[in-house]
Parts: C-alpha cells; structure tokens; sequence
C-alpha cells in the first residue's frame, strides 16, 4: 500500500481534464484534452513540466495509468492517475504524450500503448515522446522518415528515422520528440506551438525563462 503522504494527487498541476485552470478562467473550449500515459518508472520532471506547460496554454490535459492509477516514478514520486489506460478511448483526445525514463522500455512492450500511438498518428494527432520513450514510437511505426532527437544512447534502437539529432527538442509535423529531462521545457514549449498556441508559447517563454 502506498503511503498518503507520498501520493501527489496533482492539483498543482491539475492533471483532470474537467478541472479549470483557476485565475486563468479555463481551457481552450475547441481542443479536446491530451492524453499523457503513465507507467511505472517515468522520469518525473519530463511528466510535470510538460503538463503544466500546456495548463499554463489553458490545454486539456489528462492522464492515464499503464498499469494502475497511482504510478511510481523512477525517482520515487508517486502519481495518482485520472484514469487507467484500458478505459481509454482515443476519440476522446487530440495526442498522446510518452514521458520518458526507465518506462520507456514497458511503453514499448506493451501492445495496447502501441495500438493508442497508432491510432493517434493515423488520426493525424499529436503524437510526442520524449528521454528513451521515442523507442515506442519506433515500436508503433510512427517514426518512419521523421527527424527526431531522443535520450543519448538511445539513437540506435530508431532505425525507422529519417535523421536523429541532439536538440532539445524537433517537431516534424505532428511528431514531437524530446532529448531528456533538462530539455523538459523546451518539450513543452514545442508541444504547445504544434498543438497551435505559438504565439502563446513565445510569451509564456519570456514569462517562465528569467
């Protein structure tokens, strides 16, 4: 049993898709949200920054568990999930975000994350990873003549890429990929300008990067 004190139930970052975003005065009422799995081992800050990147867009955001509703991540942080992803429906939802870490390697084991990735990326959708989790992407079939950076190391398992770079983050149409956790703004960043918020995006980086 998890103990209280370590599950973060995210009113921080307000994870619940039917939440209001505060002072901010709610979510952009044309985006349907985007979904963000979770499993256990995720690097935490590429999970948090991204989602409270997109709150501060006033984007959708809600998260589902891979294996269960509180998620254990790689440093200890405990997640409680809005969903579980078996209750998904991709309909539902405008992307798919794979946060990194040692999950990266469930991500890609597991068949129904990669049916989800598909059918985002068939739909058109916003499908990202970032850290080690691109290797899911690979798995999926989705990065075939795409440019995309990942986690050093990882470059190898991406055979299907056009080109793989060391950037913080590159954006190719739909797909965003992001390096690892200290490129974790910068992958929010991008994901907002794909998602159409730039112009949002270049104020809300003068406002966050001081």
């Amino acid at each position: 049993m998890v103990a209280y004190w370590r599950v973060l139930y995210f009113p921080i970052v307000g994870i619940s898709s039917g939440l209001t975003c505060g002072r901010r005065g709610g979510y952009d009422a044309g985006m349907n949200p985007i979904l963000v799995l979770m499993a256990p081992g995720f690097e935490e800050i590429e999970l948090t920054a991204p989602i409270d990147i997109l709150r501060r867009l006033e984007i959708p955001v809600t998260t589902a568990g891979v294996k269960g509703r509180a998620v254990e991540g790689a440093h200890g942080m405990v997640v409680q999930a809005d969903m579980l992803m078996v209750d998904v429906k991709p309909e539902d939802f405008d992307g798919i975000i794979l946060p990194g870490g040692p999950a990266s390697w469930l991500l890609r084991d597991t068949p129904a994350v990669l049916a989800l990735v598909r059918e985002m990326h068939a739909a058109g959708k916003l499908v990202a990873a970032i850290c080690a989790a691109p290797i899911a992407l690979e798995a999926a079939g989705v990065l075939n003549g795409c440019r995309c950076t990942c986690y050093p190391g990882v470059e190898g398992d991406l055979k299907s890429a056009a080109e793989v770079v060391a950037e913080p983050a590159v954006t190719d149409g739909k797909l965003v990929t992001g390096r690892g956790p200290g490129a974790a703004l910068e992958f929010g960043f991008a994901l907002g300008a794909a998602l159409g918020k730039a112009e949002q995006v270049a104020q809300l980086r003068v406002a966050m990067c001081v």
